[in-house]
């Protein structure tokens, strides 16, 4: 038993032993619910029985607190005392007969003795009274009657009587204690009560006079202390719950030092401590303490022993939460504010509460599972009503409607709706769907249902992007008759266009330009329209009716509007300064913001910068908003993210990264009906591929049928391009040429000829050299490098390069070295590589081999990092090459290096194939499996073979022209 415990004990078996010598004894044990009161007065009875004396023992029921004499009955059961009608018969002196209240879980301990059994008491009772009422009830005789008996017994026994939780014992029984208590001496007698707090009604007057006499003792218990607690830690049977300071002030600070909820938590985690426990984790490890069941029906407890009123409390207190506050805990409730307040400073006493709120969610969880079905609904129903009146925001409010279902009130729709569209902001899009599928349920009219349905639209674009079509497509009609607003109008037809439904998309923006609406906002709403289809639904802006309004956009316009304009200039125009700078502003503007707000001006200045050759800054902005974001935006907006993340990986040649980001976005976007957001991560993954020489993976993404509508959107610009790569690397060269020219006839008809969008005349000219046409290729990327200004490096840098496959092999190394440059300073490592290549070739065509080992050598670690596989085999031999017919110069013993590789053994030829890409002897080791030495053995024998003396001439030795390769 712990220290203090253990004291107070003592000093009540002092009082025993005093009382049995003739001075009769009253004692009071208090403290607060579940403090250890009952299991205290156990131990003092079960002290008395084995020292030989008689225990008389008895419960106060808050629920038998008005029945007469109920407590005297217990220790006297055969004593009618003045009901008109039998009692029920009870165990002797055992308080079996009214539930258990008291503020321990082990029941009163009844009758101890010698013999164990109460017959004494109810034969001395007998044959002094004959079993007759006592005057019909009247209390002095009843009270005399008992004090008799009692004197009796004494002459036999030391008698000890025990009544635990005394407060709730009726007047009458108490009047009677207070009888025996002012006549103690000189009987061998001790009466010893436990008493806590009486909440719900002011106890009998007569309880304080019992209570609080000159010679009662009383005794308090206090809350465990931490040296409690630590004892309790190491007590048998806890051996698995390793202690420490910090969390044994935890256990404190969870449990308010209250004993039945540390020995909860306690017991909790040895078992969980236990080998082949589900969750084997010692006491104390990991973020917090966790808690369980076994803690939880602890706290439940508790809050049960005082009584309904706390009950009642403690549910209202889990509705509400945050919200709590005593006006709306007592309204809720129905429980008088004082009382509210007091109950939950007992409540935070005995560790339940901290302050008004629950020292867990897992806790508040357990209360609110609690609360019966029939009443929670009823519960939340006010909840919320009353949260509304006090002005709660939506989002506070909405929950409880969630859970109490339908409530058809005028305040309820504009509640759900509100929260709704916070929980979009917040991203919380399940929540934002539950709460509209409750709002539908609660509209009175169709035009209220209608306005949940656009919302509920948007909302599944968001959560299931490519399954969100049918939602748009059912709200043409309703739009069309006029019953939706122009913001909803504008969604709609959003929604309509990533879907390609642009019959249906241009009749609601056309519908929408009819109205009279001429306020500035509605030409603003409609004029960021026009942009967001110049930019990505440029052939079905030409398909309009009639042009959409136009307005001046300035530093001051919309961040969303300067956005977009942004993107359009950029593809009118080229690498236009400002709208460079604008994007950089609307980015910067737009960190740290719900991505939900700013999900499609952040697209149009990633685009922006994309497309204006500002590689490195788009890849910088990308990796900010990612890790800004997380999982924290909805799928659709991840999954745009993730698709502009890999266009600018593909451009800066991070191939593999590409296709693992675009394979993610194609994930969510991808499904029966084409969206312009899935064709373009379809377009990067066929032009990843592709350029990494996956010829079948690319050819995968192409078998789907297309559909005509996409080839009226940017995104399928992308595919064309991609598809025409795709042909050309596969020699269907008449087809990926025709692709490219598709490419340029959309592209100039809608005034969007940038080649930072899609170097279409660069493949077509490929394709036409290819075909043997060196006018028609010469043509093109001469008129591409007209159009590529110096602001557009990669794409100006492509072109040269192109330029130089036209030029004599003089000219070309000049060339390449000013194509070179470019690429380098555009951050576009595949085309770089493919520029080295070149040069490479170049060299070796005009017999400086030195420059061609030296460049190709660069060029295959460049592609390498690309994981560009197809161009680093083009680079490096296969396992039978061809001689280049060319001698070396200096002697270096290249030419002859052709003919003895064929000679070299198998493990030879891939230590040398190694060897020849820049490995080290460890690195190569590592790679074979072998030791360096091994390895150094085998370079020996290959250089011998060879006739070579080093690294750098073995290179030269297995090195095939790159443009041989090609």
């Amino acid at each position: 038993m712990l220290v203090r415990r253990a004291e107070t004990l003592e000093n009540l078996n002092d009082l025993l032993i005093s009382s049995a010598r003739g001075d009769g004894a009253v004692a009071a044990i208090s403290g607060p619910t579940a403090i250890g009161k009952t299991a205290l007065l156990n131990a003092v009875a079960e002290r008395a029985a084995g020292s030989g004396s008689l225990v008389l023992s008895a419960l106060g029921s808050w629920d038998e607190r008005h029945v007469p004499y109920g407590v005297l009955g217990q220790l006297f059961p055969s004593m009618e005392l003045g009901r008109s009608k039998p009692r029920r018969p009870a165990k002797p002196c055992s308080g079996a007969g009214t539930p258990d209240t008291g503020d321990d879980d082990t029941a009163a301990p009844g009758a101890r003795g010698p013999d164990d059994s109460a017959s004494d008491t109810r034969d001395t009772w007998n044959k002094d009274t004959g079993s007759k009422e006592p005057n019909d009830g009247d209390p002095l005789a009843i009270a005399r009657a008992a004090h008799e008996i009692i004197t009796r017994l004494t002459r036999q026994h030391h008698l000890l009587i025990t009544v635990d939780d005394v407060q709730h014992a009726d007047a009458a029984s108490l009047w009677c204690l207070r009888y025996v208590a002012q006549r103690l001496s000189p009987l061998s007698l001790a009466l010893v009560f436990t008493h806590g707090a009486s909440i719900e009604e002011k106890p009998p007057s007569i309880l304080h006079d019992l209570l609080y006499r000159p010679n009662v003792r009383r005794f308090h218990l206090e809350p465990l202390s931490l040296d409690d607690i630590a004892h309790l830690a190491e007590d048998e049977g806890r051996t698995s719950c390793a202690h420490t300071p910090d969390l044994v002030a935890e256990i404190h600070a969870l449990t308010a030092g209250n004993p039945l909820l540390v020995e909860a938590l306690l017991e909790e985690h040895r078992v969980c401590g236990e080998p082949g426990a589900d969750d084997a984790r010692s006491l104390g490890t990991g973020p917090g303490l966790p808690t369980g069941h076994v803690f939880h029906q602890a706290v439940l407890a508790c809050v049960h022993r005082l009584g309904p009123s706390a009950v009642r409390l403690a549910h209202s207190i889990a509705l509400l939460d945050d919200s709590a506050s005593t006006l709306l805990l007592s309204r809720l409730s129905g429980i008088d504010p004082d009382l509210v307040d007091r109950l939950v400073r007992m409540l935070t006493k005995i560790g339940v509460l901290d302050g008004p709120r629950f020292r867990r969610v897992a806790v508040r969880q357990a209360v609110l599972h609690e609360i019966p079905p029939g009443d929670g609904a009823d519960l939340r129903h006010r909840a919320a009503r009353l949260l509304h009146e006090a002005g709660a925001p939506a989002r506070v409010v909405a929950p409880h409607l969630l859970g109490a279902g339908p409530l058809r009130e005028d305040w309820v729709l504009p509640v759900l709706q509100e929260a709704a569209h916070e929980a979009l902001v917040d991203n919380d899009v399940t929540r934002v769907i539950r709460y509209l599928e409750l709002a539908n349920e609660c509209c009175t009219d169709e035009a209220q249902r209608t306005a949940v349905k656009v919302q509920y639209a948007g909302v599944q674009w968001q959560l299931r992007p490519a399954a969100s079509a049918q939602h748009f497509a059912a709200l043409k009609a309703p739009l069309l008759a006029g019953r939706l607003p122009a913001d909803d109008t504008l969604q709609l037809a959003q929604g309509m266009l990533f879907h390609l439904d642009f019959d249906d998309a241009l009749a609601v923006i056309e519908h929408l330009g009819t109205g009279e609406q001429t306020d500035w906002e509605s030409d603003i709403e409609l004029y960021g329209t026009r942009l967001l289809l110049a930019a990505e639904y440029p052939g079905v802006l030409e398909r309009m009716s009639r042009p959409l309004p136009g307005v001046e956009v300035s530093v001051t316009s919309p961040s969303g509007l300067r956005a977009w304009h942004a993107l359009v200039r950029i593809l009118e125009r080229g690498a236009d300064e400002y709208a460079i700078a604008t994007a950089e502003q609307v980015l910067q503007s737009t960190e740290k913001r719900p991505p939900a707000m700013t999900r499609g001006r952040r697209l149009a200045a990633l685009l922006s910068l994309i497309y204006a050759d500002r590689l490195d800054a788009a890849g910088d902005w990308c990796e900010r908003l990612t890790a800004e974001i997380g999982e924290h935006d909805a799928p659709a907006g991840r999954a745009v993210m993730d698709c502009v993340s890999a266009l600018v990986a593909l451009r800066r040649g991070r191939l593999a990264h590409a296709v693992e980001e675009a394979t993610t976005a194609l994930a969510v976007l991808s499904g029966q009906k084409w969206n312009v957001s899935g064709a373009m991560a379809v377009a990067i993954l066929v032009e990843a591929h592709t350029a990494m020489g996956d010829h079948q993976a690319a050819a995968r993404q192409l078998t789907l049928e297309v559909p005509p509508e996409l080839f009226l959107t940017r995104a399928g610009l992308h595919y064309l391009y991609a598809r025409g790569r795709h042909l050309l690397a596969t020699d269907n060269t008449y087809m990926a040429l025709s692709d490219f020219m598709k490419c340029g006839e959309l592209m100039r008809r809608w005034n969007i000829d940038t080649p930072a969008l899609v170097p279409w005349r660069l493949g077509a000219a490929e394709a036409w050299r290819r075909l043997g046409d060196h006018e028609q290729a010469t043509r093109l990327v001469e008129e591409q490098l007209a159009r590529a200004d110096t602001g557009l490096r990669r794409s100006r840098g492509m072109a040269l390069q192109s330029l130089a496959s036209v030029r004599t092999a003089a000219q070309r190394p000049t060339i390449l070295q000013d194509a070179l440059q470019l690429l380098e300073a555009s951050g576009a490592r595949y085309e770089t590589a493919g520029v080295l290549a070149d040069l490479s070739g170049a060299y070796q065509k005009l017999g400086d081999k030195a420059k061609a080992r030296r460049t190709a050598r660069r060029a295959w670690r460049i592609a390498k990092s690309c994981n560009a596989e197809a161009m680093c085999q083009a680079l490096l031999p296969t396992a039978s090459p061809q001689p280049t017919g060319t001698s070396s110069a200096g002697g270096d013993g290249a030419a002859a290096g052709y003919d003895t590789f064929a000679r070299l053994s198998d493990s030879e030829r891939r230590v040398a194939m190694l060897a020849a890409q820049a490995y080290t002897n460890r690195e190569i080791a590592d790679k074979l499996f072998i030791t360096v030495s091994t390895v150094e053995q085998h370079l020996t024998r290959v250089y011998r073979k060879m006739e070579i003396r080093n690294r750098e001439q073995l290179l030269a030795a297995i090195h095939i022209d790159n443009s041989q390769a090609v």
